[in-house]
């Protein structure tokens, strides 16, 4: 089975003058999937149309000479326009080539997806064993489609959602991102997330246990948190500092470490093999599980940034949100990170429910007073997927 993987890039027009601040970030869900096409015995093709500054024509050029069975996009909610015309333009030239979409808006839109023709499978949340289950119904033309789990698909021009796949709770089971498909080494993060290069991302969980409003992560595995094993975790890093010579690791999750317990052990297995001399790392994480004991774990284990969801320096409004943290919390957190030699981000939303142009002032002078090493202000989207939508 010939699969093609496709990333897609955003409509920068959307973004205006801020499009010159993106830059090509890992993408490790298209790679996860990518690796598990591949230990599934498939001939696998990735294509990254942002970082390879590719046009629609072209990525489609490469479509048709490739011949594939099946393409595969991960959705983004920006992404979707370009998404669509590069689907239809499969449909025109690649006619018998299957279209299957996944992501936070292929898993809320699905029905309507395959009812439009924009793919002819979405599939829900965690998608590796249903995409390997799906080639395998595509080779086998009388194969039952309503078998596979997690999988939205065209019955007699209905759209029909089979049942929900189960959650899996083995991540360690899953190989590595295969990143030998995609061009890994023209990657970054964000300026404020960048330090070191050449770059990749790792996942050491899955899932979060708090409930934001604005979130729509329950969408991609999100509803049961799940976490992998910490020495496992540092043999992926090794792995990665080994066989692509990365200087930073970005950690995806919504939230690491969450689990505090799980922080010395991965600390102390980074220093035992000198990797934190190798290679730094940042995660993403709330204010309030820094701790100062944790703050000072996670820079002797190579943490050299952190990136916060503050959001707001207004309680209330953080309150509106289902935040569950108060800005005495982020303070404190902050102050705990600094002293242990870690830069600081704050991530913060304007136009939250309830807002007024007096909360607005007082979440940016928050902001200031905070003196985070850099702060990144967004206004409010209700994404599809997030109780706010």
């Amino acid at each position: 089975m010939r699969v093609l993987l496709i990333n897609p890039a955003m409509n920068l027009e959307k973004l205006g003058r801020f499009a010159g601040l993106l830059e090509p970030m890992p993408c490790i869900g298209l790679a996860y999937i990518a690796a598990a096409l591949e230990q599934h015995g498939c001939h696998v093709r990735a294509i990254d149309m942002f970082a390879e500054g590719l046009t629609a024509d072209e990525v489609v050029d490469k479509v048709a000479r490739f011949k594939p069975d099946l393409v595969g996009m991960t959705v983004l909610t920006p992404s979707a326009p370009v998404c669509s015309t590069i689907s239809q333009m499969i449909r025109q030239r690649c006619p018998s080539t299957k279209i299957v979409w996944g992501g936070v808006h292929a898993d809320v839109f699905a029905s309507e997806i395959v009812r439009s023709g924009d793919a002819d499978f979405a599939v829900h949340q965690d998608g590796e064993i249903t995409v390997c289950e799906l080639v395998d119904a595509i080779a086998d033309r009388s194969a039952d489609m309503s078998a596979i789990d997690g999988l939205t698909w065209l019955a007699d021009g209905v759209p029909q959602t089979n049942k929900p796949r189960a959650i899996n709770q083995d991540l360690d089971a899953l190989p590595y991102p295969a990143w030998h498909l995609f061009p890994y080494h023209r990657y970054g993060l964000l300026p404020f997330a960048d330090f070191a290069k050449p770059v990749l991302t790792m996942s050491g969980s899955r899932g979060c246990p708090y409930r934001c409003d604005y979130c729509s992560l329950i969408h991609t595995g999100g509803k049961v948190y799940r976490r992998r094993d910490p020495i496992k975790i540092v043999d992926e890093y090794e792995y990665l500092v080994d066989r692509y010579g990365v200087k930073q690791i970005g950690f995806i999750d919504p939230i690491y470490p969450l689990v505090k317990k799980d922080l010395e052990p991965f600390v102390n297995e980074l220093i035992s093999r000198g990797l934190d001399k190798k290679c730094q790392w940042l995660s993403e994480t709330r204010a309030d599980r820094l701790d100062r004991e944790t703050s000072e774990l996670m820079y002797k284990g190579g943490c050299r940034r952190v990136l916060m969801g503050i959001e707001s320096g207004v309680d209330l409004l953080l309150g509106n949100v289902n935040k569950n943290i108060t800005t005495a919390k982020v303070r404190a957190g902050v102050e705990n990170a600094r002293a242990a030699g870690i830069q600081t981000v704050g991530l913060f939303m304007i136009g939250m429910p309830g807002e007024t142009p007096e909360m607005t002032r007082e979440t940016v002078e928050f902001a200031v007073d905070l003196d985070v090493d850099f702060a990144k202000f967004a206004i409010t989207v209700p994404f599809p997927g997030s109780k706010l939508f």
